[in-house]
C-alpha cells in the first residue's frame, strides 16, 4: 500500500504540468497494480476513502468530466481542477475542500504517523494500517501476518544505564528491524519497548523467517555506550490472518498471547501462536527420523536420517550435524516401532547449538490427520514414562 502510494505522488509529483503524460503514467500504474490504485489516487488527492470499484468508475467520470469542462469554458482544465469539481458538484463528497500542496499535505500527515524517537511507524497509523491490510486480505483472499516484539530486560537497561541509553537501544531495534523487513512490511513502535511488523501475503511459517533474522540481529548487537558495551536480546508472538483470528484485535491479543509464551519460555525467541492446547504429553523417542527437505518443488528434496530426542503430538525434537533453517518445512517419517510409520509435514520452529557439528533442532507438525493421531496417541499410551513438556510449536 505504502509502494503504490509513493508511485503516485511521484507521478503527481514529476507530470505536474502536464495533464495529458500524467493521466497515461496514472493509467499505467492502474493496469499495472490493479483496482487498488483507483482508490489510492482519491485518498491520495482528496483523502477520501473510496472502495476500488466506485473508485474505478469515479476516475473514469472525471476522466470525461475534465474534458467537457474544457469545452465549456475554452480552456484546458486541469484534473486536480476537475476532480475538486466532480467531489463538490457531482459527487458531493466534499463540502469545504482545502487546496495544498501534496509535498507540504504528505509532509505534514507523515509527521502525524511517525514515532519521533525511532522513526518507525507510530501505534495510531499502525492500527489503521492493520486494518487496511486486513480489508484487503479478505478481498482477496490471502493470508496476513503480524509479528510483536518485545526488548528483553529493557527497564534493567534503563536502571543500569539510564534512560539516554535506553533510547539509543530502542533506536538500534528500530534500525535492524528496517533493515530486515521487506519493503512491503509494514514496522511500528506500538509503545514502550514493544515494536510491531505487519507482513501482507505472508503465512506464519514465512514471517518466523522474518522474526528470527531480527532476533538474531538483536542478539548479536553490541551497542558501545559512554565507554559500556551493551548486549541485548528480544523475544516475539506470532499470529495469522485468518487462519488464528478474523478481525485486527483479537489478532493483536493473539500475538501478544504468543509473545507472552515466548517470554516464559526464557526469552530471546519467537513463539507461533496455535489455538491447540499449550502443553503436550511428551515421550522419550530415540528412533531414527527420515527428513525431506523441501527446496524448490516437489522433485528437488534433499533426504537425510537422523535420530529423535522426544516426541509429542505438537512436534518432534531431533539432533543433526548440521541446522535446518528457521521456518522451512520438511517431511518427515517418523518410525514409532517396526511396523508403524508417522509420515507428517513439519516447520522447523527452533535451532540450538550444542556442541561441535551437532544441533538440536526442534519441528512443529503443521497438520495431523485423525488416523496420523491415533497412531500416535496409540504409541504415546505404550510408554510407560511420558511427561510434560511445553509443545515446540
Amino acid at each position: 500500500m505504502e509502494i503504490l502510494r509513493n508511485k503516485i505522488i511521484n507521478c503527481l509529483n514529476d507530470y505536474a504540468d502536464d495533464d495529458d503524460i500524467l493521466i497515461a503514467e496514472l493509467e499505467t500504474i492502474i493496469r499495472n497494480e490493479g483496482r487498488l490504485a483507483y482508490s489510492t489516487i482519491f485518498h491520495v488527492l482528496t483523502s477520501l476513502v473510496i472502495e476500488p470499484n466506485e473508485a474505478e468508475q469515479c476516475w473514469h467520470e472525471i476522466v470525461s468530466h475534465c474534458n467537457r469542462l474544457s469545452v465549456t469554458i475554452g480552456r484546458r482544465v486541469s484534473l486536480r481542477t476537475a476532480i475538486c469539481d466532480y467531489f463538490c458538484s457531482v459527487h458531493k463528497s466534499l463540502r469545504n475542500p482545502k487546496v495544498v500542496e501534496i509535498n507540504i499535505f504528505e509532509k505534514t500527515a507523515q509527521s502525524s504517523q511517525i514515532d519521533s524517537l525511532t522513526d518507525l511507524y507510530n501505534r495510531r497509523f499502525f492500527d489503521e494500517e492493520l486494518s487496511k491490510e486486513i480489508a484487503r486480505a479478505n478481498r482477496h483472499n490471502t493470508l496476513l501476518s503480524i509479528l510483536f516484539l518485545d526488548i528483553d530486560d529493557f527497564k534493567k537497561i534503563n536502571d543500569t544505564f539510564g534512560h539516554l541509553a535506553g533510547d539509543r537501544v530502542l533506536q538500534a531495534v528500530a534500525d535492524i528491524m528496517s533493515r530486515e523487513k521487506r519493503l512491503e512490511d509494514v514496522a511500528a513502535r506500538y509503545g514502550g519497548e514493544e515494536f510491531v511488523v505487519v507482513s501482507p501475503e505472508t503465512s506464519k511459517a514465512n514471517s518466523l523467517i522474518l522474526a528470527e533474522r531480527i532476533r538474531r540481529s538483536v542478539e548479536q548487537l553490541q551497542l558501545d555506550y559512554e565507554g559500556n558495551t551493551i548486549r541485548l536480546t528480544i523475544s516475539g508472538g506470532l499470529a495469522s490472518y485468518p487462519i488464528d483470528a478474523s478481525d485486527s484485535l483479537t489478532l493483536i491479543k493473539y500475538a501478544d498471547n504468543a509473545l507472552y509464551r515466548a517470554k516464559a519460555s526464557g526469552k530471546n525467541n519467537i513463539s507461533l501462536f496455535s489455538e491447540d492446547k499449550r502443553n503436550y504429553r511428551r515421550v522419550d523417542f530415540y528412533n531414527q527420523v527420515v527428513v525431506r527437505e523441501v527446496r524448490s518443488g516437489q522433485d528437488n528434496r534433499r533426504e537425510f536420517t537422523t535420530k529423535a530426542r522426544n516426541l509429542s503430538e505438537g512436534g518432534i525434537l531431533i539432533e543433526n550435524g548440521r541446522p535446518l533453517e528457521i521456518g522451512s518445512e520438511v517431511l518427515l517419517d517418523i518410525w514409532l516401532d517396526a511396523e508403524a510409520r508417522l509420515s507428517v509435514i513439519g516447520t522447523v520452529v527452533r535451532v540450538e547449538l550444542l556442541g561441535t557439528d551437532q544441533y538440536e533442532i526442534g519441528l512443529s507438525f503443521l497438520k495431523l490427520s485423525k488416523d496420523a493421531r491415533n497412531l500416535l496417541a496409540n504409541y504415546r499410551a505404550r510408554q510407560p514414562q511420558a511427561t510434560q513438556a511445553v509443545v515446540l510449536c
